[in-house]
């Protein structure tokens, strides 16, 4: 997703309009590659302001994680906008004090790497399949939405034991 600025460089204009869809495989977000179930959504502008190039954008897209209890695979929706300047590395921080500023290389506008920078308060911390998921079992691993489980039969029917501390058990029958 790379937006030439060109033509807002040389004046020629003093926006330019972003309305488009782009299909991508991956978004970065704290080291973990997510996959993208949906193209990114762009509607928005880059327009020129005295102090530079400002970004204002609606994003939309749609990121495959998994279930915090049961580990199925479910998509999550993500929209939010992204409003800030477009600076070059060598930016003085106190100009921008209030505003969000995005270092771009002064020609092109990489909007997945922006995209990736402001995931920050949007990724929910945790994603459910639905709010009265089951989840796993603790001990055999069963998804408990699909399937019950026969842990608890087996528990009840005998006496589970660590074989580690079987020997202990033996200790106290001969009393």
């Amino acid at each position: 997703m790379q937006i030439s600025l060109d033509r807002l460089t040389r004046r020629e204009t003093d926006k330019i309009d972003l309305n488009f869809c782009q299909k991508i495989d991956t978004i970065n977000y704290c080291d973990i590659d997510y996959k993208l179930a949906s193209p990114v959504s762009i509607n928005g502008k880059v327009s020129t302001t005295k102090t530079g190039f400002y970004l204002d954008v609606d994003v939309e897209f749609t990121v495959l994680d998994n279930c915090s209890r049961c580990l199925e695979e479910v998509e999550v929706p993500i929209v939010y906008s992204i409003q800030g300047f477009l600076v070059k590395e060598d930016f003085d921080e106190n100009s921008f004090e209030n505003d969000d500023a995005f270092i771009y290389d002064g020609q092109v506008l990489n909007l997945v790497n922006i995209i990736e920078q402001t995931l920050d308060f949007k990724m929910p911390a945790r994603v459910l399949c639905n709010e009265s998921c089951k989840g796993l079992c603790t001990k055999c691993g069963a998804n408990l939405n699909k399937q019950d489980c026969s842990c608890n039969k087996i528990a009840n029917d005998e006496e589970i034991i660590d074989p580690r501390f079987a020997k202990l058990k033996d200790i106290f029958k001969n009393d």
